[in-house]
């Protein structure tokens, strides 16, 4: 899929007709639209997210999702059927041209906004088709799935490298790579049309005692897509809950009264994320030391005893043994003394050596007590170790917590001036805020409740099959549902399989790309990896005490700045073995690659000291990448980068027209020495679309 043009018509700040071609040229990928905060590089990349999913499209920082058409439009309209916006995308794929359409009349808005009108048009050999069922062309040339990390709000994308959302970054491997189709498959053999099915009927056929178990493992089935979907109604609870947050911190950072006191506020959160992470790790660190070495800890006993068995043996001169029995009996056997005396059999010295021979050590007892000997010494230097490790460890945890109360105090003490203000303004977004934050809190820990009934009910799951599996049906047709319910939990448990092994092949793969595009930004002496659970990760190595020793292999705490650029890195490997997906063995046959776009609003936000890197880096994120930029953003680095790479092929700004200007905009912007009028005095408020 490669984006060509995209036009606006009264989609919001957007009147009239305003479009954009993008840059399709392999050498010059990048296309850049400069504009203020506030003059609609928000509302362009919800636009075209609209083009293709509709309502369900939307990033969670849009607000006012019901009202598409321009304001000023739909305030004057005598008729509502006669006022309309669309958005109109025309891109490539697989050699074809498409044109999707969406539109909505303001009467279609006032009743239901959702219910707007889509058409999609291909052009093919020549000719031009209209296509039947849309949206479901759309799904299988760019899944709603995969649309977040396509399409996206840079500034929040850092959001994927945590390990909350690993269930995520698998589900997009999945779909990206072509092994959807499994997932698929497997989804469908466990549906009530096929396994449902068979065990309605083994239910139907068995003893009472097997239908009982059925009873309750259906049941407890019922439970697991209960709490399935209770987990993904939370999920969804959560990121409602973050985007209502993010809309008030931004409308209090643009208080001028409380701006200094919201952005410490942003600061001091950031460095508590920060300190958390660090203190998981240490949690990590302290969960695998207690693991490994934890039971040195109560060794002491076992230490004293065998050196209390050492102290004896050399008390009786057993260690180190003057003369083995092996020895002596050499010396019997061969009738000679070591003091070349002869020893014949029936002598009194004879005697003598004999009886020193039934009192001497062998060679196992000396090999068990050397053994004994170096175990104590062993166990004795890593129990010391392990508590030196263990208070340490507890040591900077304690530290981490003093800091992160500290922050809190401090951030408490923020939301008491925020809320004392004089402005119910202020006042009311501190209140909802507050509200807010508890209500994420409470989902938190609904989420937590969830997750271990859903446990228990897995097992109760696992217990109940293998219950059922070990009673025997009589009848046949009883024993012919259960070979049916059987093949079906073997096909699923074989896909399942397969889906596991492909997805961790795909791993190392992916590590590989993965590590190359994060080394390119970064030049510490880190990693980036997916872990096995598939949470995004940058890792680093420990060293010891000895020179090239190593310890142990970490994750690094990251900050908002390399959450951002991991988040970008993985997605940047993942467009890139999308693309190249027919290269990579497989056990999937028939497999080709698919090119996507990469659009992203304000991708260097909150990058800091990696913005140059990450500039430099851009054009290779994805075959065609648009950029949504403001002059704060793109000054600088950032610019100095891009125009160096030699990849810029359309640069676009929007002009704002309006009473006034938004706070913190400037009336004009330079981009490559060029000063151009990006506000205008107006009664009316509007935005357009210029190319420089």
């Amino acid at each position: 899929m490669i984006l060509e043009r995209i036009v606006l018509e009264n989609f919001r700040q957007f009147k009239g007709r305003q479009e954009i071609v993008f840059s399709d040229i392999r050498e010059r990928n990048v296309t850049i639209v400069h504009a203020e905060n506030g003059f609609g590089k928000t509302t362009l990349l919800n636009a075209l997210l609209w083009a293709l999913y509709g309502q369900d499209g939307f990033t969670g920082d849009f607000e006012k999702q019901g009202s598409l058409i321009h304001e000023g439009l739909a305030a004057n309209a005598t008729d509502p059927t006669h006022v309309a916006a669309s958005v109109e995308l025309t891109f490539k794929h697989d050699s074809d041209r498409y044109i999707v359409t969406r539109e909505l009349t303001l009467a279609e808005q006032l009743n239901d906004p959702k219910r707007a009108r889509l058409s999609l048009q291909v052009m093919k050999d020549g000719q031009t088709l209209s296509l039947d069922n849309p949206q479901r062309r759309i799904q299988a040339i760019v899944p709603d799935g995969i649309a977040g990390f396509l399409f996206f709000n840079g500034e929040r994308i850092d959001q994927l490298a945590m390990e909350k959302n690993s269930a995520e970054v698998t589900a997009a491997i999945h779909q990206m790579l072509g092994l959807k189709l499994l997932k698929t498959t497997i989804d469908d053999l466990q549906h009530q049309n096929v396994r449902g099915k068979f065990l309605r009927e083994l239910k139907e056929n068995t003893s009472d005692e097997k239908r009982d178990l059925l009873a309750a493992l259906e049941a407890s089935e019922e439970r697991v897509r209960e709490i399935g979907e209770s987990q993904n109604q939370v999920q969804a609870n959560l990121k409602a809950i973050e985007a209502e947050i993010a809309g008030i911190d931004r409308k209090l950072d643009a208080n001028r009264e409380v701006h200094e006191l919201q952005a410490k506020r942003v600061r001091l959160l950031d460095e508590m994320k920060e300190l958390g992470a660090k203190r998981e790790d240490l949690v990590r660190r302290l969960s695998k030391l207690i693991a490994d070495d934890g039971y040195t800890l109560f060794t002491g006993d076992l230490v004293s005893r065998g050196k209390e068995i050492m102290r004896d043996l050399r008390d009786r001169n057993m260690i180190p043994a003057p003369v083995i029995d092996t020895y002596l009996q050499e010396l019997l056997d061969s009738g000679l003394c070591i003091c070349e005396r002869h020893l014949p059999q029936g002598s009194a010295e004879f005697e003598a050596v004999k009886k020193k021979l039934s009192s001497a050590p062998n060679q196992d007892f000396n090999n068990a007590v050397s053994a004994i000997d170096h175990a104590v010494g062993l166990l004795e230097g890593v129990s010391h170790q392990t508590r030196e490790n263990l208070r340490q460890l507890n040591i900077e945890r304690l530290n981490l917590q003093n800091e992160i109360r500290n922050r809190e105090e401090e951030e408490a003490e923020i939301h008491q001036a925020i809320g004392g203000k004089d402005d119910e303004e202020v006042q009311s977004l501190e209140a909802a805020r507050s509200r807010h934050i508890l209500e994420k809190d409470a989902q938190h820990a609904k989420m937590g409740a969830l997750g271990r009934d859903l446990m228990g009910e897995k097992e109760a799951i696992e217990r109940l099959t293998t219950q059922i599996k070990a009673i025997s049906d009589q009848e046949e047709q009883a024993a012919r549902a259960q070979r049916r319910v059987d093949a079906v939990e073997d096909c699923t448990r074989i896909l399942q399989e397969i889906l596991d092994a492909e997805t961790e092949e795909l791993r190392p793969i992916l590590n590989d790309e993965i590590d190359t595009h994060f080394r390119k930004i970064i030049d510490r002496e880190y990693w980036a990896e997916l872990s096995p659970d598939y949470s995004l990760r940058i890792r680093k190595r420990v060293p010891g005490r000895e020179e090239g020793e190593v310890v142990a292999e970490i994750d690094v705490a990251l900050s908002t700045g390399q959450r951002q650029v991991t988040s970008l890195v993985f997605i940047a490997s993942l467009l890139s073995l999308a693309r190249r997906r027919s290269e990579i063995p497989t056990i999937l046959k028939g497999l080709s690659g698919s090119e996507y776009p990469l659009v992203t609003d304000s991708p260097f936000g909150q990058l800091s000291i990696f913005r140059w890197g990450i500039a430099k880096w851009v054009p290779d994120l994805a075959p065609q990448v648009v950029l949504l930029v403001s002059p704060k953003q793109f000054d600088g680095d950032v610019a100095d980068a891009l125009r160096a790479t030699g990849r810029i092929g359309k640069q676009y700004y929007l002009a704002y027209h309006g009473p006034s200007m938004p706070d913190r905009a400037q009336p004009a912007l330079v981009v490559d020495g060029q000063t151009v009028t990006q506000y205008f005095q107006s009664d009316e408020e509007f935005t357009e679309i210029r190319e420089l």
